[in-house]
């Protein structure tokens, strides 16, 4: 079987631990967990209009080693309806979207590969500060950054990856390296221009990019999931212009709410709002999307969004009737 042709790129685990093919259960759901977090942040890094949208990534496991495959074709492209929508990007698939989808998977994986290559290089994948040591060059129509080691050896990585590197999150990669064990290691490649590209982690470089996860903090209402429809009830209690936000007060929390892109018309300028802001509407039923999206581009924010498109007084006005707000 030809790869190359069927495959973007893949994530598996090798060694005498898994010649079978098989992993244990809990173990097979880090590995693919980490890995759609890995694929989602660079995905998130090259095309921000994907930041908040949650979409499918469609992957294949393999047997033999212990893999998960990015297939190209139908599978892949079954999608892409869908996230166009949700990431609202019109001018994004100009080349066609087979084209461009297998353009931004291939190009996540490749940015990926160079991050753990300048890990693995370094040592220390929290080493994020180069600035007296970092020697640069031009090729081409390329800027080189030639990173050094410890050992004084320089790794020559284009300035777009390291840019990328510097701003990564440190527990980027913790659930992948920590099922990396003496007979089974990490590898990451992708196949371009009918050429194999890969990157192997093994137990001398684990916790390179393994960082134990100590956060204690308790999920804000956890039933909420990025992504989910909701209607909640509750009160406004401010309307902030500046960052075009108001503040819902809903089970003894507030929650920062913000209008959907697509509202034609602006929650500040809105005659009812600009009239009440002193009282606002202290009892309402909000409409919406929720999202949890962390600075790192994850979907883990402890305290969730709202992305609202309707908010609906539930003050029963003279006339009995509910006034829709938008």
């Amino acid at each position: 079987m030809n790869e190359n042709r069927e495959f973007i790129g893949y994530l598996k685990y090798s060694g005498k631990s898994v010649e079978g093919g098989f992993l244990d259960a809990r173990k097979s759901a880090e590995a693919l967990l980490g890995f759609d977090e890995v694929l989602r942040y660079f995905i998130s890094v090259g095309n921000p209009d994907f930041r908040n949208v949650n979409y499918e990534i469609p992957v294949r496991v393999k047997k033999g080693s212990w893999g998960i495959w990015i297939p190209i074709g139908i599978a892949l492209t079954q999608y892409l309806n869908t996230i166009a929508k949700k990431a609202g990007s019109d001018g994004f698939f100009e080349t066609g979207p087979s084209k461009d989808i297998e353009k931004m998977f291939r190009g996540a994986v490749i940015a990926a590969q160079w991050v753990m290559r300048i890990g693995i290089h370094v040592g220390d994948f929290a080493k994020k500060e180069f600035e007296k040591t970092v020697r640069i060059k031009q090729v081409g129509d390329d800027i080189i950054i030639g990173v050094p080691n410890a050992e004084g050896k320089i790794l020559d990585v284009p300035k777009k990856y390291f840019d990328i590197y510097v701003k990564c999150p440190e527990k980027l990669f913790s659930k992948n390296a920590n099922l990396i064990e003496q007979d089974r290691y990490l590898e990451m490649g992708v196949f371009q221009n009918s050429e194999e590209e890969k990157v192997l982690v093994t137990e001398k470089e684990k916790n390179i990019f393994y960082k134990k996860d100590d956060s204690d903090k308790d999920i804000l209402f956890p039933e909420l999931e990025h992504g989910q429809f909701v209607e909640l009830d509750g009160e406004i209690t401010r309307a902030t212009e500046s960052t075009n936000t108001i503040g819902f007060r809903y089970k003894d929390h507030t929650l920062v709410c913000t209008p959907d892109k697509d509202i034609a018309i602006a929650i500040f300028k809105n005659k009812m709002i600009s009239q009440q802001k002193e009282h606002l509407f202290p009892r309402v039923k909000i409409r919406g999307i929720v999202s949890r999206v962390d600075k790192d581009g994850f979907f883990k924010e402890r305290r969730p969004q709202i992305i609202f498109y309707d908010i609906e007084s539930l003050e029963v006005e003279a006339n009995n009737r509910k006034m829709t707000l938008f």
